[in-house]
């Protein structure tokens, strides 16, 4: 079983936390709660969990310190942040985090879930790169401790686009395992440590529009199936190569993203507006400030980003709301609500009518 603990300062947050997730069956206990910051770093050096839950606003430490601490210290730890504020600090700090999920309240049961099985599948594939790799290529734990190290690292410093960082870092690594490498003897380490990158620059484009398509990585899984003749120099000088491709990739994105066209806005909108998204999130899709995009999109497309968000979400709620087999509370999750209450204001404000009042006419 994997530990889990949940922190809030708020005593029902954490029970509608507990009441929600499928934990027996996803192979999770909680070993304990904490109800602020502080107390939650001494129960995690105590108690050892695999994943942390925890609210971003809390007096004392609050989950923005926090998760600079864990992201510290405790690095291997899977982080789920909550926060009932679409706040684009939190969510860029939890991005710096790593964290795998940032719920908004009220909790909705199916993503929060979806974010454990998520850090399950995450810690089970490092339990066994790490088992694996103990037992046969790093005779030395501290060795190998050294190198998931040094990884993570990359991995940091890639989610900043610190190009000489990562090559600082690349290097380091390169020296670990040149001085370690005559000791295991095991011909199979150059090209296991290119399939090991291949697979952190997989788990960095997961769920993103970096720039970093299909092809992109499918192209260097093809070239990592024929390394294994390769010595540690060539597969340092490849790792090199693909990390630069990537972090180049991830700035011309970035570049052509600046030069922001509303119809692209409007297209992502029309595919996402069922998800929790917001002004701030979309703003933080496409790599711009709030307001930036809130002008462009008001110009080009004559309507407030946010009214178009509602509208659409509307639109599919009342064509919902006709077919009489889907509850309610329902169509309010299919359309981005997870409060219902607060969809009932929405749909009543914009169409004049509750939805139990529509479905009758």
């Amino acid at each position: 079983m994997l530990n889990v603990l949940i922190i809030d300062d708020e005593l029902w947050a954490r029970q509608v936390v507990r009441s929600l997730g499928d934990w027996n069956k996803l192979g999770l206990t909680i070993i304990g709660e904490a109800d602020g910051g502080r107390e939650g770093i001494v129960l995690i050096e105590t108690l050892h969990p695999s994943i942390v839950i925890t609210d971003m606003r809390m007096p004392g430490l609050d989950g923005v310190e926090l998760l600079q601490v864990l992201n510290e210290r405790y690095p291997e730890v899977k982080i789920i942040v909550m926060s009932g504020f679409d706040d684009f600090v939190y969510l860029k700090q939890a991005i710096r985090s790593r964290a795998i999920e940032y719920l908004l309240k009220p909790i909705n049961p199916v993503e929060l879930n979806a974010a454990l099985s998520r850090c399950v599948d995450e810690l089970q594939a490092s339990l066994h790169i790490q088992t694996s790799w103990d037992t046969h290529v790093f005779t030395d734990k501290k060795m190998l401790d050294t190198y998931l190290n040094y990884r993570q690292q990359v991995y940091e410093y890639l989610l900043e686009l610190n190009r000489p960082a990562v090559l600082h870092t690349m290097e380091k690594i390169e020296g670990l395992l040149t001085e370690g490498y005559t000791e295991t003897q095991d011909g199979r380490l150059p090209a296991r440590i290119a399939h090991d990158f291949l697979h952190l620059l997989e788990e960095f484009t997961a769920g993103t529009d970096y720039g970093l398509d299909s092809a992109w990585i499918e192209e260097r899984r093809e070239r990592a199936a024929w390394l294994s003749g390769y010595s540690l120099g060539e597969i340092h000088t490849i790792l090199r190569d693909w990390l630069i491709d990537a972090i180049d990739a991830i700035e011309a994105y970035r570049k052509n993203k600046n030069r922001l066209a509303p119809e692209d806005v409007q297209a992502y909108i029309d595919r996402h507006y069922q998800e929790t998204i917001s002004l701030e999130t979309v703003a933080h899709h496409f790599f711009v400030s709030k307001e930036h995009l809130s002008r462009t999109f008001k110009a080009s497309i004559g309507e407030n980003l946010s009214d178009y968000i509602v509208r659409k979400r509307m639109e599919k709620a009342k064509e919902l709301i006709m077919d009489q087999r889907l509850a309610i509370k329902r169509v309010a999750e299919l359309t981005g609500y997870i409060d219902i209450a607060y969809f009932y204001r929405v749909f009543k404000k914009h169409f004049g009518l509750t939805p139990g009042e529509m479905r009758k006419d």
